[in-house]
């Protein structure tokens, strides 16, 4: 009897434990991709401090919530475009306010250009981090920035 409650008490452990650390897994991956759409963005659009921080926060909620969408459904290509077409048009509300008119401007113009960078790199981080399971942790922290914060 005593042998099985540890077992279903290290069962549960081991369940919580590996939820835990998807949850932090997650938020990792949705930072690295926010740091380098926000790096790409910065330079091309060429910010001033103010700006890069806002547009860090704005790709930073942009990219939690498009990790989401694609973990949540995984197997549908079809739904993921969809709702990520309204977490853009979202996103191009709030860079609307953030940036000048040419500025802007030219981020409406180059949006497919992001869309396909950010995918892009997604993809080749998910490649890398089938390889190495550090991959996630190092590519977030990259910046000398923690990964988790967003005000």
């Amino acid at each position: 009897m005593k042998k099985l409650l540890v077992m279903i008490c290290m069962m549960f452990g081991c369940v919580f434990a590996t939820k835990a650390n998807g949850d932090k897994s997650s938020k990792a991956v949705a930072a690295a991709r926010a740091q380098h759409l926000s790096e790409q963005m910065i330079k091309e659009l060429r910010l001033n401090n103010y700006q890069s921080r806002k547009v860090r926060q704005i790709n930073l909620q942009v990219a939690e919530q498009l990790t989401a969408i694609e973990q949540q459904n995984a197997n549908n290509q079809h739904k993921i475009e969809e709702l990520c077409k309204s977490v853009y048009a979202e996103r191009d509300m709030f860079l609307e306010n953030v940036l000048s008119t040419v500025q802007y401007n030219d981020y409406f113009g180059d949006r497919k250009i992001y869309r396909a960078a950010d995918q892009e790199f997604m993809a080749s981080f998910n490649t890398g981090q089938n390889n190495n399971e550090g991959a996630v942790a190092e590519a977030a922290t990259s910046s000398g920035q923690p990964a988790t914060t967003l005000n």
